[in-house]
This record gives C-alpha cells, sequence and structure tokens, in this order.
C-alpha cells in the first residue's frame, strides 16, 4: 500500500444519511444535526432544494449572460474567463485525439471571481439557506468566505479536473488549517452522464499534514476502495459541500446538456490564508457576531443587512 493509500480505509465509515428529500411545501428544511453528522461520518454533504426557484433562476439566467459572448465581455471581466480549448492546448496529452481545441468553440471552463459580473453571484455570499448549512457544518459563526468560480461544464466538451483524475484539494491550498468546505450550488441537474462529482465517502478522516501530501493531487485509482465510491446525483437547486480533505474526481461531461456549478470556497473559525493571492471579497465573515466583521459586511454589502 502506497504512502497516499494508506491512513484513511480502516476508517471509513456507513454512508450516513447524506442524501436526503430536505423539503416541506418547497423550502429546505432545517436539520442541522443530520447535516452535521453526516458530514463527519461521510466528509460530503447534499442538500436538495438548497436554492429557492427565484434564486436557482437568476443564477441560470446570470450564468448565460455571460457565456454567450464571453469575448465581448469589458477587458477586466474577460481577464477571468479561462475556455476550454485553452485547457485542452495546455493538456493535450490527456485528450489525445478525442477532443481537438477547436471541437471546445468558445465553451467557457471557469469564470473566476464571478461575483464582479453581478450581483445575482455575490448575493450567495449571505444566502440564507447556505449560511444555515455552514454554521452547522463548522459549528461556528466565525467562518469566512474565500473565493466563487463558475463552472459552466458545457455540453460534450466540459472537462473534469485533472482528466477526471481523483485527488484532494488540500494539496494546493494555503492556510494555516485544512479546516475548509467546499460547497456547490447546482444550476443543473448532477447524474451520471454529465460529469458528476464522485467521492470517497470517509476518506476525509487523516491529519492536515497526511492530506497536505502533493501525491494527493493525482491518486491511481487502483489504490481506492471502490465500495466506498459515491457518485453524486441531485437535482437542480442542490447544494453539495465537502471537506477539501476528502478524496474525489469530476469527470468530464460528454453528454447533451450542461452541468454548471457556483463553487464557493470558505475557511473555519480562525483558519488565514498563507497566499499572497487575494480573491475578491475574501476573508468576509456573513454571519459572525464580532461587531467589527458585522460593519464589514454592511459597508461592504448594505443590502444583506
Amino acid at each position: 500500500m502506497s504512502a497516499c493509500s494508506a491512513g484513511w480505509k480502516d476508517r471509513v465509515l456507513p454512508l450516513a444519511a447524506t442524501v436526503r428529500s430536505g423539503h416541506h411545501e418547497g423550502t429546505m428544511k432545517h436539520e442541522p444535526e443530520i447535516w452535521k453528522n453526516a458530514y463527519e461520518a461521510d466528509g460530503f454533504l447534499i442538500v436538495p432544494d438548497l436554492l429557492d426557484a427565484v434564486t436557482l433562476s437568476e443564477l441560470t439566467y446570470g450564468m448565460a449572460k455571460i457565456t454567450a459572448s464571453p469575448r465581448d465581455l469589458p477587458a477586466h471581466l474577460r481577464d477571468k474567463i479561462f475556455f476550454e480549448a485553452d485547457h485542452v492546448v495546455n493538456n493535450r496529452t490527456w485528450y489525445g485525439d478525442s477532443l481537438a481545441p477547436e471541437d471546445c468553440g468558445e465553451s467557457v471552463r471557469q469564470i473566476e471571481d464571478i461575483g464582479l459580473f453581478d450581483t445575482v453571484f455575490t448575493k450567495m455570499i449571505w444566502y440564507p439557506a447556505l449560511l444555515d448549512v455552514l454554521e452547522a457544518l463548522f459549528q461556528s459563526t466565525e467562518f469566512s468566505f474565500t473565493l466563487m468560480t463558475g463552472r459552466p461544464k458545457v455540453a460534450r466538451v466540459g472537462n473534469g479536473v485533472r482528466n477526471g483524475a481523483f485527488h484532494r484539494d488540500t494539496p494546493d491550498q494555503n492556510y494555516t488549517s485544512a479546516n475548509t468546505i467546499e460547497s456547490f450550488l447546482c444550476i443543473d441537474e448532477m447524474n451520471a452522464e454529465n460529469g458528476p462529482t464522485t467521492f470517497i465517502r470517509g476518506s476525509h478522516k487523516v491529519s492536515d499534514e497526511v492530506a497536505k501530501k502533493p501525491c494527493w493531487m493525482n491518486v491511481d485509482s487502483k489504490s481506492l476502495d471502490l465500495k466506498s465510491i459515491i457518485k453524486v446525483r441531485c437535482p437542480a437547486g442542490s447544494g453539495i459541500f465537502f471537506s477539501s480533505k476528502i478524496i474525489h474526481a469530476a469527470g468530464h461531461n460528454r453528454s447533451g446538456s450542461a452541468r454548471r456549478t457556483i463553487n464557493i470556497e470558505w475557511a473555519g473559525p480562525g483558519v488565514l490564508s498563507t497566499s499572497a493571492v487575494r480573491f475578491a471579497w475574501q476573508g468576509l465573515r456573513p454571519l459572525s457576531k464580532d461587531p467589527l466583521f458585522e460593519k464589514q459586511m454592511r459597508m461592504t454589502f448594505p443590502e444583506s443587512a
């Protein structure tokens, strides 16, 4: 067993109640204990109907506006766009003859700092249902916003991360602690055909030191416990939450429909960045009880009060 495959298999727990209906007359059911227990046991949590219908519609329209004519955007926003064609050029060995740059057209791969494009996205920083879940998972109101990106994952040419390889996020992160949570807001249904997120259930149960090893940036699937693989299937409007330490993968989308998500990273209480790179509004604490952070939120986004 390799250094990167050891140290977690014996601690995999039975699958908790991660996929739940969570609804009552169209409203997300508030289940903090269930959320917390599922997240701690499995390393991820799926909450259907996290987004209300109006918010989902606004996010859908907002991303459609960005991706319709990305090269016509103002220069400061155009610089935030990364295209699938450029990704394929940079990684030709992954795709060979199966996908050429010209096949991708103007398909957008990633929209960095998507909140700069439209207020429909920045509102997610203080979206109540999202914050309810994060407060339950962090067991605190003092967590902070780090970054927000749009992932269009367009039909047929949307590509996964690292050619769909399993990995942990922690080796790429620069924080004083690995107590960070990734949250995906699903604008479209996520299913088996459109490049779903796949988790190795329970694999988050390692130390920060182990999780940060460079070998986790690309994990040989042969070293993994196949019985613990969970492919996410959830409807549009769902929220997916997972630990940065969990082993996961994102496949290619070769289906006929997009698999769009808004990806937001959050840092736990007391977790600080050690990177020179900063993202738009990084460090805001939308639920903080500290008067200075409350003032910062009110001054940054008066509409959040």
